[in-house]
């Protein structure tokens, strides 16, 4: 059966092979066996803890219960140790295919598993040296990406995020091997997602849809894949956020991939950068660490002149700001900025904590990472304090 056949449903032709629509998700034996080569492959399933609990879960299972199968959860952040541990499961089960269902945690940690499974011995080691030395591709089992959030664009990036919790770093897998051979995006799988993951998830759509656009890295493809995400979550932005329809969840969750093609061209940028330090030192989720910033950058790389990090010069920065607020129908930067900031402070998301004693050390933190490098506008220490700084107190005057 092919997508047509599933109402609602097309295929975007490009890499990954993309399946959008309601019960795309009835396609996943189809899916595997097309992305293994063979008629009966052995299929390593990785969920969330909360996969058992939703309505979809038992007839997905069941779609893929004519092959050999073998289901892991994976709980919290990706590290080194659930990462080396996860690929020996891959090795023992001699797996074909890995089908990853989740979020961005989720799938981050079955690609990278299905990357090092290739490994004779996983260790934690090895994760962190394939971070450094960069993923193969050869031997990969072909991995399956079915997001159930809207937003982190995993299914569609050729890199994981990996936590190593011992060094306070995040570290960042990347290799052809990560990028999914097809990638299932169907809103039904959104059903029951409660209301923090889900404003959570859209405002990491929102950085990526921007910094995909504004990156120094960017191009024609990423500046429209940023942008046309953006137009897809505009309707969104007001409403309340606990109960989606149909064509809600399917605008969140192709706006998701979309922004992740984006960054997937063009990378990430400071606000991403800023993140990494407020997940692991203030707990923060990855979409909301990267919203709380997000209009802060916004109205900072909006004023970009003498500057500017990109060769392509200014004009060419603020033009691709330009067509990102118009995609939303807003009537500029600084009200796509407010609409940011009410986001972020959604009641449906915990409070954030004061960062100003802290603002310097998470500028210096950001620094070392080499998304910061992406921005379009000079940034450095004092600079990104002043940010941090100045998004605090409009978080404490309100």
């Amino acid at each position: 059966m092919d997508a047509a056949d599933v109402p609602g449903s097309s295929v975007l032709m490009d890499s990954p092979r993309t399946i959008v629509g309601v019960r795309a998700a009835e396609l996943a034996a189809e899916v595997v066996t097309g992305a293994a080569g063979t008629t009966a492959p052995r299929v390593l399933v990785t969920a969330g803890s909360g996969f058992a609990l939703r309505s979809w879960s038992a007839p997905l299972l069941a779609a893929l219960g004519s092959f050999p199968l073998h289901t892991v959860v994976q709980s919290g952040l990706p590290t080194p140790e659930s990462v080396a541990l996860l690929a020996h499961q891959v090795r023992a089960h001699r797996a074909d295919v890995v089908v990853t269902i989740g979020g961005g945690s989720v799938m981050d940690a079955g690609k990278a598993a299905a990357a090092l499974s290739v490994t004779s011995d996983p260790t934690p080691e090895s994760v962190v040296r394939m971070c450094r030395e960069g993923a193969g591709a050869q031997g990969v089992p072909p991995i399956i990406a079915l997001p159930t959030t809207p937003g982190t664009g995993a299914e569609a990036t050729p890199f994981a995020t990996i936590w190593h919790r011992d060094r306070g770093r995040k570290l960042s897998l990347r290799g052809s091997a990560l990028l999914p051979a097809t990638a299932v995006l169907d809103p039904d799988l959104l059903v029951g997602l409660p209301a923090p993951h889900l404003v959570s998830c859209l405002l990491d759509t929102l950085a990526q849809g921007l910094e995909g656009a504004w990156s120094i890295r960017a191009d024609e493809r990423s500046e429209w894949l940023g942008a046309t995400a953006l137009a897809l979550l505009a309707d969104l932005l007001d409403r309340p956020h606990d109960n989606l329809d149909a064509t809600q969840r399917h605008a969140a969750l192709l706006a998701g991939h979309l922004a992740g093609r984006a960054i997937a061209i063009a990378g990430t940028t400071v606000c991403h950068a800023m993140s990494y330090s407020l997940t692991l030192r203030h707990g923060l989720s990855h979409g909301h660490a990267c919203g709380v910033t997000l209009a802060a950058v916004l109205r900072y790389n909006a004023l970009v002149d003498d500057d500017c990090t990109d060769p392509r010069g200014a004009l060419r920065v603020r033009g691709a700001i330009d067509k990102a607020v118009q995609a939303t129908g807003l009537d500029g930067v600084e009200t796509l900025a407010r609409k940011i900031e009410g986001l972020a402070r959604s009641p449906a998301l915990p409070p954030v904590p004061d960062i100003r004693r802290d603002a310097t050390r998470i500028a210096t933190e950001a620094l070392a990472y080499d998304r910061a490098g992406n921005n379009p506008r000079r940034v450095d220490v004092a600079a990104l304090t002043r940010l941090l700084a100045r998004t605090a107190e409009r978080d404490y005057a309100r």
